[in-house]
């Protein structure tokens, strides 16, 4: 029940069973077909969907080498460790950035954020689900608010797409982008990225020298099914038959899944006496509980490890005060009652009661 990478299933797991083939063969264009295809499903879009061999960081990056210019203005919220991480690359880049400052476990206030959007911001990168503290944006609300502004919407949907609902084109967002190894439930390797006629705009006049994330090549392959540089093939096998399970279980109901299977654990949690970070119940991620713990984070870990239940300490300032708890992609009602089993037996630590 790790926050990413995530339990792989067998189905997904057997695709990847077979020898490599050529990145410029029919065999391998027909598997990126479908799932390019698949992807413009689960992120909602009609638009062409970019793969980059890379993580969910490297497509951070390269929306910021494509979407951008030295000095532009960009506003991020920042609501936690991959919404800093955002910040901080945009930094790096050289671009000017206004970072409105959330407390761990608050969702991004809109309206907040609109108060620093002005004829000058060029982009609001917005993390959809921040798998630091248990967390969503209103992805919906921020594309309403940015709509008719010179600012593209850029959100970060790496431990989102798949098991929080995502409607790019009908909710306004310009770049969607996500990595193989959450929700997904394939290993790490690959990453896709999303953009809308809006973004695009942005590509054609962005001054960052770039050759490897060059969304204009990647895209000129893309037509003809075929990536700029050599993919990761496997990883790829793996995506197409992770989506398929995907459409066979139908989006709405994956989607109705994670919300149950979150509310069973939520429900659990609290009735043992532990406590959410998430401050607004009604925020809290469909795909991760962040749990606090405060100075007893790794006792926690450690203590379902040893009961054979895999979770994830916090990140970052949350380190030692928080353990999460995953149940994006291939998890079920029984894993949380294997969990929630499991987290009875653990003796409360003294912070239970006082927290």
């Amino acid at each position: 029940m790790m926050v990413g990478p995530t339990k792989i299933p067998r189905r997904v797991l057997d695709a990847m069973n077979k020898q490599a083939i050529s990145h410029r063969s029919e065999e391998y264009r027909q598997v990126q077909e479908r799932v390019t295809s698949n992807m413009k499903k689960i992120f909602g879009t009609n638009n062409q969907v970019l793969v980059l061999t890379s993580s969910g960081t490297g497509a951070m990056e390269s929306v910021i080498q494509n979407c951008f210019s030295p000095n532009d203005e960009v506003v991020v919220p920042v609501v936690g460790n991959f919404s800093r991480l955002y910040a901080e690359i945009a930094e790096i880049y050289g671009l000017n950035v206004k970072r409105i400052n959330f407390e761990n476990g608050e969702t991004a206030d809109i309206e907040k954020v609109m108060a620093n959007v002005n004829k000058n911001t060029k982009g609001v990168l917005l993390v959809h689900n921040e798998s630091s503290t248990g967390v969503f944006n209103d992805v919906k609300g921020f594309g309403k608010a940015l709509k008719n502004t010179n600012a593209i919407l850029i959100v970060d949907s790496v431990s989102g797409a798949g098991g929080l609902e995502m409607r790019m084109d009908k909710w306004n967002v310009d770049v969607v982008l996500t990595s193989s190894q959450k929700a997904l439930m394939s290993p790490p390797g690959l990453a896709f990225v999303s953009l809308s006629e809006k973004a695009w705009e942005r590509v054609k006049y962005s001054a960052y020298p770039k050759y490897y994330f060059d969304f204009k090549r990647a895209s000129e392959f893309n037509k003809k099914n075929e990536t700029l540089t050599t993919p990761s093939t496997h990883v790829l096998f793996a995506v197409d038959e992770a989506l398929k399970m995907i459409l066979e279980e139908g989006l709405d109901n994956v989607y109705q899944r994670h919300i149950d299977n979150t509310r069973l654990l939520i429900e659990g949690v609290k009735r043992l006496g532990y406590r959410l970070l998430a401050k607004d119940e009604r925020f809290a991620s469909p795909s991760l509980t962040a749990i606090r713990a405060p100075g007893y984070a790794n006792y926690m870990v450690k203590e379902l490890k040893e009961r054979n239940v895999i979770v994830n300490p916090g990140i970052g300032e949350l380190k030692n005060d928080v353990f999460r708890v995953g149940v994006m992609g291939y998890v079920s009602k029984d894993d949380i009652l294997i969990f929630l089993s499991a987290l009875e037996e653990i003796e409360m630590p003294n912070f239970v009661e006082s927290s």
